[in-house]
């Protein structure tokens, strides 16, 4: 077939064809409408059952002071008090002593980057020779680095 004989194929098939009756029409707007209307009564459900949620899941989250403390003698009462009071300054101290390792931590790094180089050259020297002796390397240690600490060490090792 060629392309006119299609198309003519077409334009009596579109002839033929009657128009949609309104009938039809209206019935489509009818499904559509009701679709609407059950997406929003889904919507709101889901809206209520979210806002139900959360009100159980706050009130629960709100604990009401125990009755049993309430009732308890004052001196339980009060020792209750001082134990917070104790965790609450433990808290402090252990936070206290966390910020002084990480500025004890800084001034070291901070020495070691403005230490003089002569200095700075010493102690890589002195961490290198410890390695070297950790691994056994005894003579390499006496024959690089023969005047560091590690050296006397290799040497008495040797020896026995």
């Amino acid at each position: 077939m060629n392309e006119q004989a299609l198309r003519q194929l077409l334009l009596n098939a579109d002839a033929a064809a009657e128009s949609v009756p309104a009938m039809s029409q209206d019935l489509v707007g009818r499904v559509q409408r009701r679709l609407r209307r059950r997406r929003a009564a889904q919507v709101a459900w889901a809206s209520v059952l979210l806002c139900a949620m959360l009100a159980v899941g706050l009130m629960m989250r709100m604990n009401p002071r125990p009755a049993n403390v309430a009732q308890s003698s004052p001196a339980n009462v009060e020792l209750a008090l001082i134990r917070l009071e104790a965790d609450s300054q433990a808290a402090t101290v252990n936070r206290v002593i966390e910020y002084q390792k990480s500025l004890d931590t800084r001034a070291a790094a901070r020495r070691f980057d403005r230490g003089e180089p002569r200095e700075r050259l010493r102690e890589q020297r002195e961490k290198a020779a410890r390695l070297l002796t950790q691994d056994g390397e005894y003579r390499r240690v006496i024959q690089l680095f023969p005047e560091t600490h590690w050296a006397t060490v290799a040497r008495q090792r040797l020896q026995t």
